[in-house]
This record gives structure tokens, C-alpha cells and sequence, in this order.
């Protein structure tokens, strides 16, 4: 049978995390595994959120409340298949074993209740620091392997195989261009524009998002760095070029500093 998808719909209790949370835990879930579930872990956690402005005239969060998510968070991944055939006597045993924590249900519908993410241009360092403190994203978009600016997650389903996907409204686009993506592979947080006085840091090898204008379109695409030609210059304007290869189809071009964005570490 072929991989089919499990939609979670609102429901009446809201989560007591906010999205961009969500969506930071994820990432910690992800990249430290079971380090996340430890006490110390989730008591900084706890108290990261609780003191962040997104949260004023809101309720704190607790650590127990961060170590519940995460738990339910594994609960979730047990959904997940090596295969993309799944046997569905397997998969009603292990929805039965996540219908058993109301709070895992009530903290996947919570990404469906989808707060919205500000609409931000790319700006200057300074502002752009302050933007990825709040956690902005940007998404994948598979119509044209380019990389937008997320202003809005619109709901979010999980498949049967246990990945999850969320709605996005990108930036600056209507309704019409909404898209189901990967939150694993797609969903990141948004690139920074280098600054002219900040090219040393680019190194050979490097993954940047870059911009990329033809006859057909202009977008962003992740490329790696395969050579610099750095020349002297002042803090105000960078004259290096960077030679690039995008990912998508291997194309080699040389940029200049205002065409690149690196990646936040």
C-alpha cells in the first residue's frame, strides 16, 4: 500500500507553547536527542521561553511542561517507518499508542492553531541577529527548489510514516502559492545578507543561499563555495567575487557580497 498521510484538525484546547517554540524544539529534538529530555535541559529551556517578549501577558512555562513535549515528541516517532510501505495493522497499533497521550495530540494540534510570523526583509546584520532570536523562517519551496521567507504557518499534518509537514504561506505570495513542506528538510531558520565588512568569514566549502537572476526567474538557492577571489576594499563596500555552485543543477557563478546570504551557526 502506498504511504498515506494522518491530518490533525484544531481542536478546543490550546497548546500552551507558542509556534515559534514548537518549532525550536523540534530542532533541539532533532539535533540532541536524548539530551533534551534531561532536567537541567529542560529547566533552561523553560526559563529561556518564559523570559522571552513573545510571552508577555502569557503564562510561564515550566521545565515538566518542556520534558512532556519532548517525551510526546518520542511518542511520534515511533510512528516512523525505514520503509515507504507501511503495514497498516503496524501503523493502527503504534496511532493507538499516541491516541493514549492527550497531551502528544494536544501539542501536535497546537502547529495547526499556526501563529503568524512577521514578514521581514532582508536587513542589516544588527536587525537580522534580533529577527533569529525570535526564531524567522524560511521554507523550501518544491516548485522551483528555491528558498522563501515563511510569513505564515498555516496548519500541520503528520505522515504515516512519522514525518511532520507544515502549511506555509510564503512571503510576499497569495494563498495560491501555498505548499506542503518537510519540516526536517524544509523548514529553517531564515539566511543572513553578508555584510561587506564580514566576507573574511566566507570559507571554500561554505553552503550559502544565493541569489540567482535569468530570463526565467530571480530566487534564492542554496550553492557551496568552490572559489573566492578576495580583493582589498573598505568596511562600506565589498569587491570580492564568489564563485559558487548551486545544488540544484550544478551551475557554477560568480557573485558579489549584496547576492549571498550565509548561514545562521
Amino acid at each position: 500500500m502506498t504511504t498515506e498521510l494522518m491530518e490533525i484538525t484544531e481542536a478546543e484546547d490550546a497548546s500552551e507553547f507558542t509556534l515559534a517554540e514548537f518549532l525550536e524544539m523540534e530542532h533541539l529534538y532533532r539535533k540532541q536527542g536524548k539530551e533534551v529530555k534531561q532536567q537541567e535541559f529542560c529547566v533552561e529551556l523553560a526559563t529561556k521561553f518564559s523570559g522571552s517578549a513573545n510571552r508577555n501577558g502569557k503564562s510561564i512555562i515550566t521545565w515538566d511542561q518542556v520534558h512532556t513535549w519532548f517525551l510526546d515528541r518520542q511518542l511520534f516517532s515511533a510512528v516512523k517507518s525505514k520503509s515507504s510501505v507501511v503495514d497498516s495493522d503496524v501503523v493502527k497499533n503504534k496511532l493507538a499508542i499516541l491516541n493514549s497521550s492527550p497531551s502528544a495530540i494536544k501539542n501536535l494540534v497546537a502547529l495547526s492553531k499556526a501563529q503568524s510570523v512577521a514578514e521581514k526583509p532582508k536587513k542589516p546584520k544588527a536587525q537580522r541577529v534580533e529577527e533569529i532570536s525570535e526564531l524567522s523562517f524560511e521554507a523550501l519551496s518544491a516548485k522551483d527548489s528555491a528558498w522563501f521567507d515563511v510569513a505564515t504557518f498555516l496548519t500541520f499534518r503528520v505522515m504515516y510514516t512519522g514525518e511532520l509537514e507544515v502549511r506555509v504561506r510564503f512571503s510576499g505570495f497569495s494563498h495560491d502559492e501555498d505548499e506542503w513542506v518537510n519540516i526536517r528538510s524544509g523548514i529553517r531558520e531564515r539566511s543572513i545578507p553578508l555584510e561587506p565588512s564580514e566576507c573574511h568569514k566566507v570559507k571554500v566549502g561554505d553552503l550559502l543561499l544565493c541569489y540567482r537572476a535569468n530570463e526565467d526567474h530571480a530566487l534564492y538557492s542554496d550553492a557551496h563555495v568552490v572559489r573566492i577571489e578576495r580583493q582589498l576594499h573598505d568596511k562600506e563596500n565589498c569587491t570580492c567575487t564568489f564563485v559558487v555552485r548551486f545544488q540544484y543543477d550544478n551551475a557554477e557563478v560568480g557573485l558579489n557580497c549584496k547576492e549571498v546570504c550565509y548561514r545562521p551557526s
